[in-house]
C-alpha cells in the first residue's frame, strides 16, 4: 500500500511539473500565437477560474476535453487549480474527486503544514464552457 502511494504520488508530482511547464510555455510567449491566428495550442485547454467570486484567473492544463475525460486528467486539472490559486507550499488532500465529461467537483482540504489540514478548498470545473469556480477558506 505505501509503495502505491509513492507511485501516485510521483504521478501526481510528474502532472504537475508537466502543466507547469505548459504554462510557462503559454505565459513565456503570451499566448501570442493563439492571439494571431485565434485558435487554442495543441495539446493546452485554457480554462478561466474564478476564485472566492473575487478574482479571475487563467489556468492552463495539457489535456484535450473533447476526446473524453479519464480520472488521471481529472486529477491534473483539479490539481493544477490547486496550485496557481493556493500555490506549491501549502499541504494538500484531494479528499473527493467526481467527474464526467461535463463536469469535475474536487475538495481538497489543506494547510500550512501536515497538522493543520483544517482549510477547505472547494473546485467545480464545467468542460462544456471551460470555467472553473474555486470556493476556499483563508
Amino acid at each position: 500500500m505505501r509503495l502505491r502511494k509513492k507511485q501516485l504520488l510521483i504521478v501526481i508530482i510528474a502532472s504537475i511539473v508537466v502543466s507547469s511547464l505548459a504554462y510557462a510555455w503559454v505565459a513565456r510567449d503570451e499566448g501570442t500565437r493563439a492571439k494571431e491566428q485565434e485558435e487554442a495550442l495543441p495539446g493546452v485547454t485554457k480554462f478561466e477560474a474564478v476564485v472566492n467570486g473575487m478574482r479571475k484567473m487563467d489556468v492552463f492544463v495539457c489535456i484535450n476535453v473533447s476526446d473524453g475525460l479519464t480520472e488521471k486528467e481529472a486529477e491534473l486539472i483539479a490539481g493544477t487549480t490547486f496550485i496557481q490559486v493556493k500555490g506549491e507550499y501549502v499541504w494538500r488532500r484531494l479528499e473527493t474527486l467526481t467527474f464526467d465529461d461535463t463536469q469535475i467537483r474536487a475538495h481538497y482540504t489543506w494547510g500550512y503544514d501536515e497538522t493543520d489540514l483544517g482549510h477547505i478548498y472547494d473546485m467545480t470545473a464545467n468542460l462544456t464552457t471551460l470555467q472553473i469556480v474555486v470556493d476556499h477558506c483563508f
